[in-house]
């Protein structure tokens, strides 16, 4: 008979570590991999994002730590007063970033905006309207917009600035196929586009960070507008149009709002297009901090994170860049409960 090893453990305690082992590590994998979700507290990125809101990471938030940031991402902060902060990526880690006149620039270059991150800073100008029965057209002459904010408790008391980053956003309902066609006019500029597909179509054009800008795209079943963009849902990643604003226009240094106007100008059946509602948006306008930079060098890691409400927010334009370290993860929302 084979002497037994006292060393080794019994079958059937092998056999119960082997059923904890199978039970455990499923359990604690879930809890690690798990979206991770904060509170919104504050006001400082809205209008996308109001008090109350849910953000969440993606699954395998750890995997954030080794993520390089990009520009316009939200991110959970670690902040130098040792709270938890919610901010944009704005400059990257080499660069020398600067606000002047409201605009973000980069290496002198103004950062423009894509139409998905422009629904998120961007603030409504007033309701929107909606054209009568058999009107084909909607314009706005230039006018001078401010930077108010019907949130905030005392925006009638601060000192508000002019905007002149302003575009229109209108809905084109097309119910029949043919040669549906839309004009967006900007100032002095004008798009049209062939609408070929039945549905509803956002159309948005303004102008942004020192460009001419203009977007269409097919609206996806459900509500047009989502309550919380001034911009129809679905907002792509890309405009289809951008042009430099020339230096040289009358009005390329004036504050005021550029004309605008939607029209439908031609269409093979008649009725089978009709323009919705339309609605103005004003871009964020960036100030520079009253005891805080305007400019900075982006040396080593160091990442500078502004708030989409910069009249409500406490962010690098107080306090500087921060270090990778200090970027925790990277979080997308509102999401539901």
């Amino acid at each position: 008979m084979e002497p037994r090893d006292a060393r080794a453990p019994p079958a059937r305690l092998t056999r119960r570590i082997l059923v904890v082992t199978l039970v455990v590590l499923p359990v604690m994998g879930a809890l690690v991999a798990r979206p991770r979700r904060y509170e919104v507290d504050g006001r400082s990125m809205g209008p996308a994002l109001r008090p109350g809101d849910l953000v969440a990471t993606g699954w395998l938030p750890f995997r954030d730590h080794w993520h390089r940031p990009g520009r316009f991402e939200r991110w959970v902060v670690a902040l130098p007063d040792g709270t938890a902060g919610l901010k944009r990526i704005v400059g990257l880690p080499g660069e020398t970033v600067a606000v002047i006149d409201g605009d973000l620039h980069v290496g002198g270059d103004a950062v423009l905006k894509p139409p998905a991150i422009l629904a998120q800073v961007a603030s409504p100008v007033g309701p929107r309207c909606g054209l009568g029965a058999g009107d084909t057209a909607w314009s706005l002459p230039p006018a001078p917009i401010l930077d108010d904010d019907p949130d905030e408790p005392d925006g009638p008391t601060r000192l508000l600035l002019p905007v002149r980053d302003a575009g229109f956003a209108g809905i084109v309902h097309v119910e029949a196929v043919g040669d549906a066609r839309v004009r967006a006019r900007v100032g002095p500029f004008a798009v049209t586009w062939r609408l070929e597909s039945v549905g509803r179509h956002a159309v948005v054009a303004g102008r942004l960070d020192g460009h001419v800008v203009a977007a269409a795209w097919l609206v996806p079943p459900g509500d047009a507008w989502d309550g919380r963009s001034c911009l129809p849902a679905a907002a792509p990643a890309r405009w289809d149009v951008t042009r430099p604003w020339p230096g040289s226009l009358p009005d390329a240094g004036a504050t005021a709002a550029p004309s605008l106007g939607l029209a439908l100008v031609a269409t093979d059946v008649p009725g089978a297009a009709a323009i919705g509602d339309v609605g103005v948006w004003r871009d964020v306008l960036y100030r520079p901090a009253v005891a805080g930079d305007a400019r900075w060098s982006l040396t080593g890691d160091a990442h500078l994170v502004l708030g989409d409400r910069p009249v409500t927010s406490r962010d690098s334009r107080h306090f500087g860049p921060l270090p990778r370290a200090a970027l925790q993860h990277r979080v997308h929302g509102p999401v539901s409960p």
